[in-house]
């Protein structure tokens, strides 16, 4: 009878365990995400892939004016995001006005994802604008 309740007390705390480790490891889907409010670019060139971050922290309609090179009759794909949010995304030829909703849950993010440069094409984003209008 001890060996049963010692080997049951024995799974009882293993899996205990595992659910606690799972719980502490695991994906924090509940945490907000951090934003540390900061200076906002007036203007930015992303040469190559990578993304511009844009410390906003607060609910605002903003409004940015995207210019893109071709290269291989292509232009830039970019992508504007908050925290793991996908606001906008698209190409860019020539330029183009984008509009998004930032709620301030997170960092708003300009993001370049198809860079190529065969001289003589260099496909590459630029901000020319950015504006942001309180909500």
């Amino acid at each position: 009878m001890r060996w049963v309740l010692g080997s049951l007390a024995l799974i009882l705390g293993f899996g205990g365990s595992l659910f606690l480790l799972e719980t502490a490891l695991g994906t924090q889907r509940d945490l907000p995400l951090a934003c540390l409010p900061g200076p906002l670019p007036r203007e930015a060139a992303l040469y190559s892939n990578g993304a511009l971050e844009i410390p906003l922290c607060r609910k605002a309609q903003v409004r940015m004016v995207l210019e893109g090179t071709l290269a291989q009759g292509r232009g830039p794909w970019a992508m504007v995001a908050e925290g793991r949010r996908v606001l906008w995304q698209g190409e860019v030829r020539g330029r183009r006005e984008v509009r998004v909703e930032a709620t301030g849950e997170g960092t708003l993010a300009l993001a370049f994802t198809n860079d190529l440069y065969q001289p003589p094409e260099d496909r590459n984003l630029f901000l020319r604008e950015l504006t942001v209008e309180p909500r």
